[in-house]
């Protein structure tokens, strides 16, 4: 099982969503990642590893919120996953330098 935690930017973004959206994505985070067993329990719950540079970072969406995609990243390979941002499809992938420069180490 993971832990999720929320960046502050991440938690300011689900706080502005209308309240079947926030649900839906606490659900998501609460009751579907937080309770995957593994990477591949990520895959199987519609997370999916990001390439270029973004690699590192995963994206999850759900037909639940399908207007938004949840960003985030494993922590030193353990079972922790951070959440970045929770934004519209269209404009995720905008600021990706800024995720890049948010993800590197």
């Amino acid at each position: 099982m993971f832990t999720v935690s929320l960046a502050p930017k991440a938690k300011k973004q689900i706080s502005k969503l209308k309240e079947t959206e926030r649900k839906a994505i606490e659900t998501y985070l609460r009751e579907k990642v937080a309770q995957a067993k593994d990477k591949k329990g990520l895959y199987d719950i519609g997370g999916t590893e990001l390439v270029g540079n973004l690699k590192g970072l995963w994206r999850f969406k759900n037909n639940e919120f399908r207007k938004y995609r949840i960003i985030g990243y494993l922590e030193n390979k353990e079972l922790i996953i951070t959440v970045l941002a929770v934004e519209s499809c269209s404009d995720v992938y905008k600021n990706k330098e800024n995720l890049a420069k948010k993800y590197e180490r």
